[in-house]
Parts: C-alpha cells; sequence; structure tokens
C-alpha cells in the first residue's frame, strides 16, 4: 500500500510545472489550508517538479519584496533544497480586472486578449474604432458578439492590458502545467485567463487552491 501511494503521487507530479499564485504572508489568514501543509508538499516533492513557478504580488503594490518572501518560507521550514528550485516572479495584478468585475464573459475577455496579441495592441486604449469594427466583423464570423466588450471599453479611462505575465507564462509547456493558490475570483482567476488566452491546458492542484 505505501509504494502504490508513493507511486501515484510519483506520476502525479513527476516534470510538471508547478504555478503557485498568491500564496504569501499577506494571504495567509484566507488560506483554507495549514500553511506547514504548503510547505511540507514543497519540501517532499520539490524534486519531482520541472519547474516551480511563484507567482505573487510584490513591492509595487505596497506587498512583500523576494527577500521577505523568501524569509516567510524559511520562517515556516521550507528547507534550502526547496527553495532553490522556486523561482520568484512578480506578476503585478488587476490587468483584466476592468471585464471581471463589470460581469464580462471570462471567454470574451480571452478572446479579446487574443486579438490584441495577434494584432500587437498593449492596451484596449489604443483600440481604434475601425479596429473595434473589424473586430467585432471578426468574431461575428464565428458567431460571437462582442458588442458589449466594445460598449464597456471604448470610451473608457479603464482598460485592459497584456501584461509581461505572459512571456513569463509562454516558457512553460502546455498541457504540463499545475495551477494551485489564489484567489479564485481574483488574482488566480486572471492567470487562468492568461492561459487560456495563450492556448495554454493546465490542471488544477486544488489542495492549496483558495
Amino acid at each position: 500500500m505505501k509504494y502504490f501511494k508513493l507511486y501515484e503521487q510519483y506520476s502525479q507530479y513527476q516534470g510538471k510545472d508547478l504555478v503557485v499564485v498568491d500564496i504569501q504572508p499577506e494571504y495567509e489568514g484566507g488560506f483554507g489550508f495549514a500553511t506547514e501543509d504548503y510547505i511540507e508538499f514543497l519540501n517532499e516533492n520539490h524534486e519531482m517538479f520541472n519547474s516551480i513557478t511563484i507567482l505573487y504580488n510584490g513591492e509595487d503594490l505596497g506587498m512583500i519584496s523576494e527577500y521577505e518572501y523568501k524569509d516567510w518560507f524559511y520562517e515556516n521550514e521550507l528547507t534550502e533544497e526547496a527553495m532553490d528550485s522556486l523561482e520568484f516572479y512578480d506578476k503585478g495584478y488587476a490587468f483584466f480586472r476592468f471585464c471581471m468585475d463589470s460581469d464580462i464573459e471570462d471567454e470574451l475577455t480571452v478572446l479579446l486578449i487574443k486579438y490584441m496579441i495577434a494584432n500587437d495592441i498593449n492596451e484596449t486604449r489604443d483600440i481604434e474604432e475601425d479596429t473595434w469594427d473589424e473586430l467585432i466583423a471578426q468574431y461575428n464570423e464565428i458567431g460571437v458578439d462582442m458588442n458589449d466588450v466594445r460598449e464597456l471599453l471604448e470610451h473608457s479611462d479603464d482598460m485592459i492590458n497584456i501584461p509581461d505575465l505572459m512571456e513569463e507564462l509562454k516558457g512553460l509547456r502546455s498541457g504540463n502545467i499545475l495551477l494551485t493558490g489564489g484567489h479564485t475570483e481574483e488574482c488566480l482567476r486572471e492567470v487562468v485567463i492568461a492561459l487560456n488566452a495563450l492556448d495554454m491546458d493546465f490542471d488544477m492542484l486544488d489542495e492549496f487552491t483558495y
């Protein structure tokens, strides 16, 4: 039985690219799991993963620095070997939140992002009227109504933009990604939208999703 359990764990994590979103001290009260269980998971399994990317909200948002973040890991007894396997990336925040908070369906946000990437548009405030016309027509051809998206964004001071995070995510392998963290309606949801816009398949690690 013990051998089977170890084999099952090995086959689940071996060679995966683990992406952790916002499991950081500022949000610890809302985790829904014990921090020590998360640290134990990293200590016991870090060698199995192809990569472990720690996405976090950092100093630009008045939050933790990478140095302070590492201290928090050490204070919670992360081993030196596990620490060496972590890649930290200050991802920023709220690049898609205007659509999310305005009840635009995530599928439509994904289509907008794809169009922006394909046409080298960094933020929606740069989309001109004729470009909106072209976008609406393009998606109308496949039966998708993007008029609510246009109505929200065309004349708004708010926007969505293509974050540098997208380039970081492109370095991962589609179908090999294991995603966890939070919050499910905030930063984690933004990462999910980003991965979908890049057509990158992933699985969720529910144990540490909050």
